[in-house]
């Protein structure tokens, strides 16, 4: 298939993926992701039989490293660590080529292979990309960073610094911040955050947040971590560093409202918000004021 409305960016979390396409095969592991560009033609097999995972699909700009500022050149996703198929093709056999296009599917037999590019010249390419390769950044001081410097890929639109859609992971790593809650803060923004989960647990949600599992919070909807997280988070000793062990969480994050299909909404958590339900109000008004 190929897809002529935008590009794919691609999160298995269960199953190996065999994807070969027009510019050659791409192997790709739950842990790694892969991005295919907008028309390029492939096929997906599964060599281990079922498997699931996300799909966020783009329909203006191109996903890129994002521009590392003062972190300078080496730090986050790093270009070396990206990788890209070898031309490989076949002779020539019968294939129902499927097109998604402007929303629609539509098919086409044709009496060739696709897959028949014998060299190529070019960086309009797919890739894949190890999520374990990311080097992460952190604060060693205080307070949170941004979650953009958990940046792995961004899609940034015409106004500046605002994102089509960003790749966020969420990858094992030591955390050493003082006076500090850990965990990430309640808030809300004017970015959608679509959350997912590849392996371990989420360091804000203790309970319910599986792998394969996934929740949306929308534009300027406040949340944050759920009650024992929070509870573990207030009393924990901070005094030294500690390190999240073997986890994967992600995010697709986008200037876009995202709203979720039929069938999304026949299978959503409708107890979800009772995450919250026991937390505590620890600040109290006088008569004074405060």
């Amino acid at each position: 298939m190929y897809n002529s409305d935008g590009e794919m960016l691609i999160v298995p979390q269960m199953g190996r993926l065999d994807i070969r396409t027009e510019l050659g095969q791409l192997e790709v592991f739950p842990g790694e992701i892969t991005v295919i560009p907008r028309g390029i033609v492939f096929q997906v097999s599964l060599p281990d039989g079922p498997s699931r995972g996300y799909i966020c699909e783009i329909f203006e700009s191109q996903f890129t490293l994002p521009n590392l500022g003062p972190i300078g050149a080496n730090g986050l996703a790093n270009a070396r660590d990206f990788k890209y198929p070898l031309a490989a093709f076949e002779e020539d056999r019968h294939y129902t080529l499927i097109n998604k296009f402007n929303g629609k599917i539509f098919q086409a037999h044709v009496d060739h292979s696709p897959f028949n590019v014998v060299a190529f010249h070019g960086n309009y390419l797919p890739y894949k990309y190890n999520l374990d390769l990311f080097c992460c950044m952190n604060s060693v001081t205080y307070d949170h960073p941004d979650p953009s410097i958990y940046c792995v890929l961004t899609a940034q639109s015409s106004i500046n610094g605002v994102a089509v859609a960003d790749f966020v992971i969420f990858p094992p790593r030591w955390e050493a911040k003082d006076h500090t809650f850990r965990p990430p803060y309640y808030h809300r923004n004017c970015m959608s955050e679509f959350m997912g989960l590849i392996r371990g647990e989420y360091e804000a949600k203790k309970d319910g947040f599986l792998p394969g599992g996934a929740s949306l919070h929308n534009c300027m909807t406040p949340h944050g971590p759920d009650y024992k997280t929070f509870e573990w988070a207030s009393n924990c000793d901070i005094s030294k560093p500690s390190k999240l062990g073997d986890t994967m969480a992600f995010m697709f994050e986008s200037m876009y409202i995202l709203m979720p299909s039929g069938i999304a909404q026949q299978k959503w958590d409708r107890s979800y918000y009772k995450c919250w339900s026991e937390l505590k109000n620890y600040h109290k008004t006088s008569s004074a004021g405060l």
